[in-house]
């Protein structure tokens, strides 16, 4: 079965959805296509930091079997979006991504999260004496035997001296963070475009100082919205594993743009993953 277009999967899943209701202190409005698939998202306050900005956590809660994506999900999943922009006093938001797992999704594969995750974000408010008033619209993929796409709607205002929640899932979210390039001890990046039939190629290779696990899955991500980039094939030999995934450009540009800077390769293995940033120019 080959995956459809997004578009026509977005299409579709807008409109199998209905409405529900999640209530209690701080849960969302959500709405899904199956009944039983979000069980609950709530916004977990988190605690106040000493410059003022607040660690706080989405919590996705699904039903068993379900699963819901990472920020790149594969080439059949659906990246959450968030939309902050009913927020008052909020100046900045960071998420933190947990480690995801892979999905077979109808023999494709897919990144996320199984029954439940907390997403760790810092909000940064403009005011810090002032109360955040957070508003945040989210549409997110899930999926099971079939698979859907849900929206959840969280209105809250958290004062500065709001008592702490949810402290320890929200520590355990954060310990669950991708290494670091430092971290894993990744010596050398390098990437480079190459055409390939009526397209392109992008190839990565990163060179650890200790050889890495044989079976990692390589994520490339190109840092801007308009660069498409396809799930990639990997190979280890040595300490140099590398990576290639077919790339394309919108419609209307002659080429993909390569910003080496704004690259990012996530390695995914068994229990690891590390998160590389950049890469140089082949010598």
């Amino acid at each position: 079965m080959s995956p459809l277009p997004r578009s026509l999967r977005l299409a579709g899943l807008a409109a199998a959805m209905i409405a529900g209701t999640a209530v209690g202190p701080g849960a969302a409005e959500t709405s899904g296509g199956v009944p039983g698939a979000v069980e609950a998202v709530t916004l977990l306050d988190g605690w106040r930091e000493a410059d003022g900005s607040r660690m706080a956590g989405i919590e996705i809660r699904l039903g068993p079997g379900w699963h819901t994506y990472w920020r790149a999900p594969g080439s059949t999943g659906i990246a959450p979006i968030f939309d902050w922009s009913g927020s008052g006093n909020l100046a900045s938001v960071a998420t933190d991504w947990p480690r995801p797992v892979l999905f077979d999704s109808f023999g494709v594969r897919s990144i996320g999260y199984a029954e439940r995750v907390v997403l760790p974000v810092r909000l940064v408010p403009a005011d810090p004496a002032a109360p955040l008033e957070v508003g945040l619209s989210l549409d997110f993929g899930v999926c099971s035997d079939i698979c859907t796409l849900a929206q959840a709607r969280i209105d809250e205002r958290i004062a500065p001296g709001a008592p702490e929640e949810g402290r320890a899932r929200i520590e355990a979210a954060l310990a669950a963070r991708v290494e670091s390039a430092a971290e894993a001890g990744v010596a050398q990046v390098t990437c480079a475009l190459q055409p390939e039939g009526r397209g392109y190629a992008l190839t990565a290779r990163v060179t650890f100082a200790e050889a890495p696990p044989p079976d990692a899955v390589a994520v490339l991500e190109a840092g801007r919205p308009d660069i498409w980039i396809g799930d990639a094939s990997s190979r280890t030999e040595g300490r140099t594993l590398t990576a290639r995934a077919p790339i394309q450009a919108p419609p209307g540009m002659a080429g993909p743009v390569l910003e080496r800077q704004a690259l990012r390769l996530t390695l995914l293995d068994d229990g690891r993953a590390v998160d590389i940033l950049g890469c140089d120019a082949p010598r």
